[in-house]
Formats: C-alpha cells, sequence, structure tokens
C-alpha cells in the first residue's frame, strides 16, 4: 500500500502526464523579461508583488515543491542561484529541459518538501513555495525545515488555497444549484473520496499560526479570487528576524 507522498507523487506525475494546464513552463518572454531585469512570477490572476523580488540577482533561492518548469527558470535568468525541489521527477524533467536549453545553472533535487536536510543551516535567502501545502498533511514539518534552511533576514512566500475551497458542496436544484458549507477545518480528500486523489484542508491557524510558532514574522499578504467563489486563493510573505 502506498504511503500518502507515494500516491501524491503518483497523482503529480499523472497531471504532468495528462497536460494539468498549471504544469505549463516558464515562456519565451517570461524567461526574456527575467533577463531583463523583471521577474514576473504568476500569482494565478495576479503576480508576485516586484518589491518582495527586489534584488533577487545573486541570491540563493529555494523553489520548494516548485518544479515545472516555471519559476526556477524565471528566477535563475534573473540571476538567482536557484535550487529546486521536488516530488515528481516528471515535473523536475521540465526543469532540466529548460535549464539545458537556455544554459541555466540550477541544481535540482527530488525529494520532500518536509525533509530538507540535504540543506545546511542558513543556506537559501529566499524560499518561495507555489501551491502544494494541500498536499501536506502536517504544516509544522514543512515551516520547521524552511526556518532552519532560511538565512536571517530570509524570506519564506507560500501560495496556498483558504480553507473556504474545501468547506462547501455543490447542491444541485432547479435554478442552477449552490454551495452549503458542510465541512470543518481539518478536512482530507480520503474521508470523502475513495480515488486515490490526496488533499489537506488546512485552517488559516494551520497555514498563519503555524508560521508564527516556528518564528516567522508576517510581512506581506495578498489573495485571488477566482471565477469560482470557492475557489480562493492567498499568498502570505514571512520573515525569518
Amino acid at each position: 500500500m502506498k504511503n500518502v507522498y507515494e500516491q501524491v507523487e503518483e497523482n503529480i506525475d499523472n497531471l504532468v502526464v495528462n497536460q494539468a494546464d498549471w504544469t505549463a513552463c516558464a515562456t519565451d518572454e517570461e524567461l526574456e523579461s527575467a533577463r531583463n531585469g523583471r521577474p514576473i512570477l504568476r500569482f494565478y490572476d495576479k503576480e508576485v508583488p516586484d518589491s518582495w523580488l527586489k534584488g533577487i540577482k545573486g541570491k540563493s533561492v529555494l523553489c520548494l515543491a516548485g518544479a515545472g518548469g516555471l519559476q526556477a527558470p524565471i528566477l535563475a535568468c534573473a540571476g538567482a542561484k536557484v535550487t529546486v525541489i521536488d516530488i515528481s521527477n516528471k515535473m523536475l524533467d521540465k526543469d532540466r529541459e529548460i535549464a539545458d536549453r537556455e544554459n541555466l545553472d540550477i541544481e535540482i533535487v527530488k525529494g520532500n518538501m518536509c525533509d530538507l536536510s540535504m540543506f545546511a543551516d542558513e543556506s537559501f535567502d529566499l524560499i518561495i513555495n507555489p501551491p502544494s501545502l494541500m498536499y501536506i498533511p502536517d504544516l509544522l514539518l514543512v515551516y520547521k525545515e524552511c526556518y532552519r534552511v532560511l538565512k536571517n533576514g530570509g524570506q519564506f512566500i507560500i501560495m496556498a488555497p483558504s480553507p473556504v475551497n474545501y468547506l462547501c458542496d455543490f447542491v444541485e436544484d432547479e435554478n442552477g444549484g449552490y454551495y452549503k458549507a458542510v465541512h470543518k477545518m481539518p478536512w482530507c480528500s480520503k474521508d470523502f473520496d475513495d480515488s486515490g486523489w490526496i488533499e489537506y484542508g488546512h485552517s488559516m491557524e494551520e497555514y498563519l499560526g503555524g508560521l508564527i510558532q516556528c518564528g516567522f514574522v508576517l510581512d506581506g499578504y495578498m489573495e485571488c479570487q477566482r471565477e469560482d467563489i470557492t475557489e480562493l486563493m492567498f499568498m502570505v510573505r514571512a520573515k525569518k528576524i
């Protein structure tokens, strides 16, 4: 029987094979913009603020569960010293392909974001984590490791789904249907679905309170409301002091 992380790896690999839209690589235009001093990292319909990436050239950056040929190549083109770690080899293959094609020096590591023991204390100036914490049952495992490998003054940027993504079920009726809040946090897909897909709904106490508990200071926050009313995403920047 597969453990949680083996199942997550298989699920993500399958999404790459099926060309899920969020597995698309950086475009030539995005890479050129980064080379010209303006790295653009997407936060769904918005962007990571320029001020959050200011002075990235020469900095040591960890793309945490951030493979897929998108963020790591853009940051490398902007002059950062980039390491990417991911559980999915198929996602990492996308980074390998772009790194080879564009002659980028990216350290590529296959691993679990809960275990960063291959990295020394205070190795990175910035950790950026695209949406992936919903595959982790215990966020503190990730946060503690990130705090350890960040330099003092280093920044940790995470993107994640708000709990509202998991609170509701859709109820169909003669008027087109509606959403009904029926679930409590924390939530796990395994409790409602035996398909093999594993995803966790975390509370904001777990997300933000966990960062504070580990010693981070929160110094930036954004939300992105997508077309579906339950699809509310957030991005937070935390600092190690």
